[in-house]
């Protein structure tokens, strides 16, 4: 019994990340069963929650970001796998007590790949997205045919944690993983004494 709550300790951040990553797979795909199991598909734009702002509204997505390689799945499921790979060998590094941010980071990336791919790989390929937002209100036309806020993109909760999970992840390495960016020859930093120390053994070596 010691043997197993040692190992538990020892790999706490890993059990954690468990948790956190099947309670979240959990939730997006129990939202999307019952938007599909009560939402009529395609009705534009949908369910009423915040009146001209946020709808229920029940699509399904064989693409990927904004039906970017849509009807590709079999490519898609590949990206995927290729992905789940990377952050299986990233995983190595958390710690969610001495790096929080990178943690919670990538367990939100991990969570929300597995939710869209669990829908690539039993829905026919189509991932279910309802959450639809108007951000300048519903009936305003922006004006830029590029720019879709009318509504925002549809997406659901494990689009949520991507995103949120990528931007956290991106300000982590730009401003809190600083020794990513250190050159091969930089010399880690050394207290003071310890580096006096060495310059004068050296010293001591190179007069020999």
């Amino acid at each position: 019994m010691k043997k197993i709550l040692d190992f538990i300790k020892k790999n706490r951040s890993y059990f954690v990340l468990l948790g956190i990553v099947i309670c979240l797979v959990a939730v997006d795909q129990i939202t999307k069963y019952v938007v599909k199991t009560n939402v009529q598909y395609g009705l534009t734009p949908g369910i009423e929650v915040i009146r001209n702002f946020f709808y229920i509204t029940y699509s399904e997505n064989t693409g990927a970001l904004n039906g970017s390689f849509t009807g590709k799945s079999t490519l898609l499921i590949i990206v995927t796998l290729v992905a789940i790979g990377v952050f299986i060998y990233l995983v190595k590094d958390i710690n969610f007590t001495k790096k929080k941010l990178y943690s919670w980071a990538l367990t939100l990336i991990i969570a929300g790949t597995f939710g869209n791919f669990i829908d690539r790989l039993f829905n026919d390929g189509g991932v279910v997205d309802f959450l639809s937002f108007y951000p300048i209100g519903a009936g305003h036309d922006w004006g830029i045919n590029w720019l879709s806020l009318n509504p925002f993109p549809t997406f659901n909760i494990a689009d949520s944690c991507l995103t949120v999970g990528v931007i956290a992840l991106a300000i982590d390495i730009l401003f809190f993983e600083k020794d990513l960016f250190k050159k091969k020859d930089d010399k880690p930093n050394v207290p003071a004494d310890e580096l006096k120390e060495e310059q004068i053994e050296e010293s001591t070596n190179g007069n020999n």
